[in-house]
Order: C-alpha cells, then structure tokens, then sequence
C-alpha cells in the first residue's frame, strides 16, 4: 500500500507540473504536433504554421482624376465614360476577390498610383483592422491597417505600377529596393519591386519580388524586351549578397512558363533548377491550366516562383500549412477561378474572365487575368 501511495503521488506530480506548463504555454494539440500559441500568433514544432501568397493583375485601376501620367482613356470625359461611380464597382469587384483568397502577401500590377491602392484596401473586408476587444480603440483605428501598401513610381507612360500589399501583423519590411529595365527601343516600362520583408515571430527572412514584364504588342519582336527583363532580374538576384535564400517571384510575366525568358533568362523550371516555378511545375502536370484566355487557348502569364532553398524547405511540409488550404504535400501554385469571374453569355468568349471592358462594352467585370495563390512556410532562419 504504501508503494502505491508513493507512485501515485509522483504520478499526480508529473501530470500537474505538465498541466502547469501547458497552461503557460498556450498548448494544444495539432494533428499530433505541439502547437504553441503566442499572442494570437501560431507555431508548429517551434516554426511559424504558414501564410498565404497572391498574385493579381487588376486590369487598369484607374481613378478619375486626371493625372501627370498618360490617363486620357480613364476619365469621366472620355468614351469609356470612367466615373466615380464605375470606379467604386471597380473596387468593390476587386476587393470582393482578394477577400475571397484573403492573401498575407499580395502582389499587384497595373495599378495608376498610390491612391487607388489606399482606395483598394479600404475595401477589403480582410484587410481591416483584427478586433482588440476595446471598442473604442478599435473604432478609432484607420481601415486597413492591418496591411502595409509598398508602392514606388515606374516611369511607364501611362503610369500603370506595381506594388505590394502584406500583412503588417507578420511581417515587417527591412528595404524597398526597385530594379529599372532598360530596352533597347527606349521604351519606358514597368521596374521590378524587391521587398525585404522579416516574420515577426522568427526572424526568417523573405525577399519578395514583383514584375510587370513588357507585353508582346508589336508580336515575336517583343520577346527581346523580356529577355530584357530577366537580364535585369537575373542580375538582381546573382549580384546582391543581401538577398536571403527564402526569395519568391511573381508577377505578369507576358510569357507562358515553358517560354526561353523564364526557362533560360531566369534559369526558372522544375526542381531541378535554382528557381523552381511552380506555374511551370503545374503546367507540366495539365497543359491547360492558365489565367488569360485566348483564341489559341489558355496562356499563363501570371505566375509565382520561389527560390530552391525555399521549395524544399516546403517540400516534405505533408500536411496543408492554411485553414482550407489546397497545398498538402508540396508546394502548388493555384489559379484563383470561379464561375462568377467568368462571362457566361454562350458566346465565344464563355468560360473566359470577366472583364471591365471587352473593347468598348463596359462590363463591370474583374479583369482579363485571373489571380494566383500559393502557401508557403518559412523555416529556416536567415
């Protein structure tokens, strides 16, 4: 009797001193891994549990205000007839999208100025303030600043710029640092915005670029200005010490993934490449896939890469890093596709994404490209 008297109190000290240590340290149970919980923050075996990466290219949002910038066609006394009131559904339909993917990073191009970014954010639901649980603090509070918006000028003549949007809850951003890409016809086009970002809860570093490649107006001759651009990109990435080796491309790339700019003026492919793109990797599974349509078929132009380091890093993550989340065992680049982004008329554009115009025709549509997603995980510190 007295030997069990002893093993039951050494039994009973062991389950309160670990009761004792689950209750500081916010612990609960994950599909069988340690979850720690640290002021709202969440941690599987000691590293950050993911977030979520976006793509958009949003098709002329313009304002109306008419601008030092080429601006003609998106006023009120224009034929478009750009008003306030197309405006706002402009916003309201792309906020309705990005709401519906709810990234931590979005990237975003052709966007006319700082302003229609500020407009955008305030629209969206899921990038308004977390409650604190103090009202009055709460109510105080400016929409959107959850998120931080980076956004720098390009010297394209109709001003259409990129940017980026993150969640400023779980990252901050160490440097902001634009690349110029210079054609050989003198052409002024978009630069590509690199964003040193930091997790708050890790330190892990995260280099984030956006690109909005020259477009294939004047047909096979354009394909010179994109070598341009991953020239220019390329040797960011080769020449800058700085950049971690957690980095990540995405943008409008005007080209398919299997097209020579991005498999050989990026060196981007599969896994076996020093950038893997997971556009390319997806394609190579189902050739169809793509986010803008045309009579040829669908083309994939937007896309995301990330470095090699990183993929792997992600590779062997077997089990989904996000709530809902489609990405399980490797990571997978999706395409953001739902019916009513899409026009269902019947004609021969059925199936294709709905956009604001299609030539002249208002539309009130969402833009001729659709979004990309991936989520990711960071683990490794840098």
């Amino acid at each position: 009797m007295q030997g069990f008297k002893q093993r039951f109190s050494l039994v009973m000290m062991v389950v309160m001193t670990l009761t004792v240590f689950a209750i500081g340290c916010g612990t609960t149970s994950v599909r069988g891994k340690r979850k720690l919980t640290v002021a709202a923050y969440d941690y599987v075996g000691g590293e950050s549990v993911g977030f979520r990466v976006a793509f958009y290219n949003l098709e002329n949002l313009f304002d109306t205000v008419d601008g030092p910038n080429d601006d003609a066609e998106f006023l009120p006394g224009s034929e478009s007839r750009w008003n306030s009131v197309r405006y706002q559904n402009k916003l309201n339909n792309m906020s309705k999208v990005i709401d519906s993917i709810a990234p931590d990073i979005l990237g975003v191009v052709e966007v006319e100025n700082a302003f229609v970014l500020e407009d955008l954010r305030k629209h969206c639901r899921s990038m308004q303030n977390s409650p604190s649980g103090d009202t009055e603090n709460d109510d105080r509070k400016p929409l959107g600043s959850d998120f931080e918006i980076v956004h720098r000028e390009s010297p394209d003549a109709r001003g259409i710029d990129v940017a980026l949007i993150y969640n400023r809850k779980k990252f901050y951003s160490t440097g902001v640092y634009m690349t110029r890409v210079t054609l050989t016809d003198g052409y002024a086009t978009r630069d590509i915005m690199r964003v040193h970002l930091v997790e708050r809860l890790t330190g892990d570093s995260l280099a984030v670029f956006v690109n909005h490649w020259p477009s294939r107006r004047g047909g096979a001759a354009s394909a010179a200005s994109r070598m341009a651009a991953a020239a220019a990109l390329s040797q960011t990435l080769h020449n800058n010490p700085t950049i971690p080796a957690n980095y990540l491309l995405m943008g409008d790339f005007n080209d398919d993934p299997e097209d020579v700019s991005i498999t050989e003026g990026l060196n981007a492919g599969d896994a076996y490449h020093p950038i893997v793109n997971l556009a390319y990797v997806a394609r190579a599974k189902d050739s169809t896939i793509g986010t803008l349509a045309w009579h040829t078929g669908w083309n994939m132009f937007d896309q995301i890469m990330i470095s090699r380091s990183l993929y792997f890093a992600n590779l062997h993550n077997h089990e989904p890093i996000m709530p809902n989340s489609t990405t399980a065992q490797d990571p997978q680049i999706q395409v953001y596709k739902r019916p009513w982004m899409l026009q269902h008329d019947g004609n021969k554009y059925d199936g294709w994404p709905l956009r604001t115009f299609a030539g002249k025709k208002y539309m009130n549509g969402f833009s001729d490209h659709l979004p990309v997603y991936t989520d990711l995980v960071l683990v490794h510190r840098h």
